[in-house]
C-alpha cells in the first residue's frame, strides 16, 4: 500500500475549536441525543462497489479514531469559553492531549480494579480477571508531545482540570469516571 493510500484510510481530522463553536446547532444535529447509536460510523469514504450496491454491503463500522474525534467535538460544543484565538489548531491539539490523559485516567482506574479493556461485558468470574496481568494504558506519543499554549488561552477558572491545564487549557474537570 503506498502512502498516499494509507493516508486516505486515515480517519479525517475534525474541525479546529472557532468551526465547531461556529456551528454547535450543526453538530448537534448531525449526532442527535436520540440515535447514538447512529453516530458510531468511521468518515473513511467507503469503497465505490459497498456505495454502488449499498444493500449488498456490510455497514460502515466505527473505528477509534472516529469515537475519540466524537468526544473532541462534544467536549468542544459543551466548552463555554469559546476562547479560540489565532493558535486555533495548537488549541485543538491542546484539547485532544487533555481528552488522551483523561482517557488514560479513566481506563487505568478500571484496570487497577480488576477489570482489563478487553474483559467481556458480562463477567461470570471476577476472580479470573482480577489474577490476569494489568497492564496500564499509557498516552500516545502524539500526546506526550503537545507543546502547551501560551496564557492567552486561559479563561479564569477556580476548577481547573490539571490534565488540561498542563496545556494551558483551562476548563472544568470532566465527568471521567465511568463504570
Amino acid at each position: 500500500m503506498s502512502h498516499d493510500q494509507a493516508q486516505s484510510l486515515r480517519e479525517p481530522i475534525p474541525p479546529t475549536p472557532s468551526k465547531l463553536l461556529a456551528v454547535r446547532t450543526a453538530v448537534l444535529r448531525k449526532y442527535p441525543l436520540r440515535g447514538p447509536m447512529s453516530w458510531r460510523h468511521s468518515l473513511i469514504p467507503r469503497p465505490v462497489l459497498n456505495r454502488l450496491l449499498p444493500l449488498l454491503s456490510p455497514p460502515s463500522s466505527d473505528t477509534p479514531s472516529a469515537s475519540f474525534y466524537r468526544l473532541y467535538q462534544f467536549f468542544v460544543i459543551d466548552w463555554t469559553t469559546g476562547s479560540a484565538t489565532d493558535t486555533d489548531e495548537a488549541l485543538q491539539y491542546a484539547i485532544m492531549a487533555g481528552l488522551c490523559y483523561i482517557m488514560e485516567k479513566a481506563y487505568n482506574r478500571l484496570i487497577m480494579a480488576g477489570l482489563p479493556r478487553d474483559a467481556p461485558s458480562i463477567v461470570d468470574d471476577f476472580e479470573e480477571l482480577r489474577a490476569r496481568p494489568k497492564r496500564p494504558e499509557k498516552v500516545p506519543a502524539w500526546a506526550e508531545a503537545v507543546v502547551p499554549l501560551g496564557e492567552g488561552n486561559l479563561p479564569a477558572d477556580e476548577n481547573a482540570d490539571e490534565d488540561f491545564l498542563r496545556f494551558g487549557v483551562r476548563v472544568a474537570t470532566p465527568h471521567w469516571v465511568f463504570v
